[in-house]
């Protein structure tokens, strides 16, 4: 579960890291800034919601189910290499859970500090609407008189400040009207979105340019209604350069900031052509590209399989599961993917067939898909009553990789054919659904009798190694 969720973090910052490098690289200097802010807003929300959805059914590769693997028995003396790596597994996994601990605490700390900054900055506004004078309220705001802070605005409240001498009356008309189109835009709402995503991936120095820019675009969109509806872009840079010594809070929607030259700039620059918006068919391969990213990541940590769905008729009812010796795997994962939990049926045939049997939807699968050969389990069953205690012996050993790929039986066709028609290559971690993706290849080719293909593994174990060894008979 750990793992999960630290993978959980890793997926949506790669995907934030995609979606803004785009912005940067195309959509930074347009100015079709509500495309821009509906780009910016899609990309939190995608990121932190894609990692959630579930992609196997997308981008995994069934596993065929119609053939049976038959491996000749292993070599006693691989147990004894097995349980030596366990114990070595073991006793690397107490260090394993400690960083991983370590770093939540981490992370926890990194929340709560920035968790308590948010709630005193909204704290802080909040006092302020509540203390200060109500003067003016329209159908979609509120204007109150305050002197603590420069003008700002914050959901439908404008917080105005008279006490500028230096601006004049029709100033001052223009500050409020600027503040009034941030409320009509309800500007805060995307400005606590990325508050919530900060808090969250504090680490992440991504989501604090994705918070800066969606400001960004804020101030563009208003500056630009703005100087179209009551003043020149020059008259209005003059009352930007009047403002620039203000510092609101950062969680507000401020009228002036220290990117007011940038302001300036883009108030002066010539206007994105409306062809220009087909710039943002590129989103397509960004959200292409950002699927992949989170399938890799959880194809390498996660099952593409789910468990068959099969209960039991009959049977006692299992009263408490649990899983031992497991350091690969969270218990919760392996139960996942067994498909039986306290309250089901226990039916020792069926079970020990979810546990082995299933090539591809089995727990073993799950092991040996990921290059551990000489894993096995061992089933401890305590009656209680009416009801019986598992406990699940988990041996896992240590992942192996494929030396040596060979072939016997064949005549007609060369090893060098056979080698391109099967999935499994020397070099890779030994994978068991690969197997029989080759021997579902082997039996399909029109070659050799498809009930006669069989693999032997050949492990060595002092190596870490397995020769696989497939034996064919041609048909005549």
């Amino acid at each position: 579960m750990l793992n999960d969720f630290f993978l959980y973090l890793i997926q949506v910052s790669v995907s934030m890291a995609v979606f803004a490098l785009t912005y940067r690289l195309l959509f930074d200097r347009l100015t079709h800034f509500k495309w821009n802010r509906i780009y910016l807003l899609a990309s939190v929300l995608f990121s932190v919601l894609m990692p959630l959805v579930p992609t196997s059914g997308l981008w995994s590769t069934p596993v065929s189910m119609g053939l049976e693997l038959r491996f000749d028995r292993i070599p006693s003396g691989t147990n004894e290499a097995a349980f030596q790596a366990e114990e070595d597994a073991t006793q690397a996994v107490g260090q394993a859970q400690l960083i991983g601990y370590t770093l939540l605490t981490l992370y926890l700390l990194g929340v709560l500090y920035k968790s308590w900054r948010l709630y005193r900055s909204l704290d802080a506004v909040f006092r302020l609407i509540q203390t200060s004078p109500k003067v003016e309220e329209g159908a979609a705001y509120a204007v109150y008189v305050q002197s603590d802070l420069p003008t700002f605005s914050f959901g439908r409240s404008i917080l105005l400040n008279p006490e500028n001498d230096s601006l004049t009356l029709e100033e001052q008309a223009q500050v409020l009207l600027h503040e009034e189109i941030h409320v009509r835009h309800r500007h805060t709402l995307d400005l606590l979105l990325f508050e919530l995503a900060g808090v969250v991936f504090w680490f992440n120095p991504v989501v604090h340019y994705l918070h800066f820019a969606i400001q960004q675009v804020h101030e563009y969109a208003v500056d630009a209604i703005v100087t179209r509806t009551c003043g020149t872009v020059k008259s209005y840079g003059y009352l930007l350069l009047k403002l620039t010594a203000q510092n609101p809070l950062p969680l507000m929607a401020p009228f002036s900031n220290k990117q007011v030259i940038r302001r300036i700039q883009m108030l002066t620059q010539k206007p994105s052509s409306p062809m220009q918006k087909l710039k943002f068919l590129m989103v397509l391969p960004v959200l292409a590209l950002s699927l992949l990213v989170g399938s890799c990541f959880r194809n390498n940590d996660r099952p593409a399989f789910q468990a068959q769905d099969v209960k039991p008729q009959k049977g006692v009812s299992i009263s408490r599961l649990v899983w031992k010796g497991n350091t690969v795997y969270s218990s919760e994962q392996l139960t996942d993917v067994l498909g039986n939990r306290p309250g089901d049926l226990y039916e020792k045939e069926g079970f020990a067939s979810r546990l082995i049997n299933q090539p591809g939807t089995d727990v073993a699968s799950l092991y040996m898909d990921k290059g551990y050969l000489f894993f096995s389990t061992e089933v401890h069953e305590k009656r209680v009553g009416n009801a019986v205690n598992l406990e699940l012996e988990v041996f896992e050993g240590k992942p192996a990789n494929v030396e040596n790929v060979v072939f016997k039986g064949n005549k007609k066709i060369t090893t060098k054919q056979l080698l391109e028609m099967v999935a499994v290559r020397p070099g890779e971690l030994f994978n068991r659904s690969k197997l029989i993706q080759s021997q579902k290849a082997l039996a399909e080719s029109g070659y050799f009798n498809p009930t006669q293909i069989g693999i032997n593994p050949l492990p060595d174990i002092e190596n870490n190694t397995v020769d696989l060894e497939f034996t064919v008979i041609e048909k005549p």
